[in-house]
């Protein structure tokens, strides 16, 4: 009987490791605030996957939770005022990245809690300023959002 309990916790530890369901890694989470914006991102994480389906999609949020935490370890500062366009994204690594910004929509906006914050705001259709991190990985360029505004113009 013993036997038959080691072999079972043996054959499900493995499978329950890579299993995607989490969205803690080893890294600290970044929560930061910005009163600037019309709702609060006080509470939220910047390494935490969206939690919406529509911005979600089909795609990992463990991928997409540690995609956030490598950008914002690895990338470097970037910032970007225009419109956000949406995106069909099917993205090999699974990782959420719902919409593009920058020039000829080639930067990957990652689908986490703070820009969850900004289509909750209703901002998707607005001219907006993006503050976060970007990084390239394999030739596919991630952004982390940390921030966000509306501009007065």
């Amino acid at each position: 009987m013993l036997k038959i309990l080691v072999l079972g916790v043996g054959l499900t530890l493995p499978a329950v490791s890579l299993a995607c369901g989490g969205t803690k890694g080893a890294l600290a989470s970044t929560t930061v605030s910005l009163s600037a914006a019309p709702g609060s991102i006080a509470d939220k994480d910047a390494t935490a996957c969206a939690k919406k389906a529509h911005l979600v999609g089909a795609n990992c949020s463990y991928t997409t939770g540690m995609m956030a935490q490598r950008v914002l370890a690895e990338g470097t500062p970037w910032n970007y005022t225009g419109r956000i366009s949406e995106s069909d994204n099917n993205l090999e690594s699974h990782v959420a990245a719902p919409f593009t910004v920058g020039p000829e929509g080639k930067v990957n906006v990652v689908a986490t809690e703070i820009f969850e914050a900004l289509i909750d705001d209703d901002l998707q259709d607005r001219r907006v300023t993006l503050d976060g991190m970007r990084l390239e990985v394999d030739g596919v360029t991630y952004f982390v959002l940390t921030s966000f505004s509306v501009p007065n113009s």
